[in-house]
């Protein structure tokens, strides 16, 4: 879900300090539990979230590791409280999306339930891919989006700056984003409600205030062109890939894409409604 084809995403490379590794450990033996409990039950409905004590403990333990990246930015309460409900509903996202997954594992094709024997390999499997692989590179974007929300929040008042996108500046840089270095616009101008970074799993690219008349401004018109263009990728099934991430995480108060496919995953809506 997360590879884009950059370097970054083959490499799968990711620091993390040891605070973050321990939460990694926490979330992955919550899967585990939860992953038992649904055997156990024999079936799912997102509804089981709210009663079923394993479930929620693997949306907390989701949520704490998201809240790691959070807290440790400089945001006005009402921002923070913001991104830490975005999280949580994230996370329940998330807990319903590898839940429905693998309840499809649990029958026998005459429906009869499985032997844990027989599914526990797969249920392994599912519990690395969303709880490590998949959370590699969501935590990296909670930690970028929220930067990106505190800075939103923090930006001075009046009209003395402008905004100027930059990348880091390195050969990791991917091709799509070097078009939006240096464009640098007004901080109302519609190019930041859609291309704000991060733009993308692993994006590392900023914006930064900088005084008005020290960078020419950009043509807004262009700008937005190059911001379409560096947020599309056509997948196998036709639709564009990099869509979801046109949305500025300080404006909108959220940490993840409102349109990520956790969200679209059956149950879905039920969860959203029950929080």
């Amino acid at each position: 879900m997360y590879n884009c084809g950059c370097d970054d995403c083959e490499r799968k490379a990711t620091v993390l300090n040891l605070g973050v590794s321990e939460k990694f450990k926490q979330l992955l033996n919550a899967g585990e539990k939860a992953f038992k409990h649904l055997h156990k039950r024999g079936n799912y409905r997102p509804e089981d979230l709210q009663t079923e004590k394993p479930y929620q403990k693997l949306i907390q333990s989701t949520f704490d590791v998201f809240d790691f990246a959070i807290k440790d930015n400089d945001m006005p309460e009402e921002m923070r409280k913001a991104l830490q409900d975005d999280a949580f509903l994230f996370g329940s996202l998330k807990t319903n999306a590898q839940l429905f997954e693998a309840s499809k594992l649990l029958l026998t094709k005459e429906g009869n339930l499985k032997p844990f024997s027989e599914v526990v390999k797969e249920f392994d499997d599912l519990n690395v891919k969303y709880n490590q692989n998949y959370l590699e590179a969501e935590y990296e974007f909670s930690v970028a989006s929220s930067q990106a929300a505190a800075q939103w929040a923090n930006l001075a008042t009046g009209s003395r700056y402008n905004l100027q996108y930059r990348t880091a500046k390195d050969e990791r840089v991917r091709a799509s984003h070097q078009t939006l270095d240096d464009i640098t616009l007004p901080k109302d101008d519609p190019f930041w409600n859609f291309f704000y970074p991060p733009n993308g799993w692993r994006c590392r690219c900023v914006a930064i205030e900088v005084l008005k008349g020290k960078y020419e401004e950009s043509d807004s018109e262009k700008a937005n062109v190059a911001g379409e263009k560096a947020t599309t990728q056509e997948g196998k099934d036709g639709k564009n890939r990099l869509e979801i991430f046109r949305f500025n995480p300080g404006a909108q108060k959220v940490v993840f894409p409102p349109a990520h496919p956790y969200g679209k995953v059956k149950g879905a809506k039920t969860v959203k409604d029950n929080l």
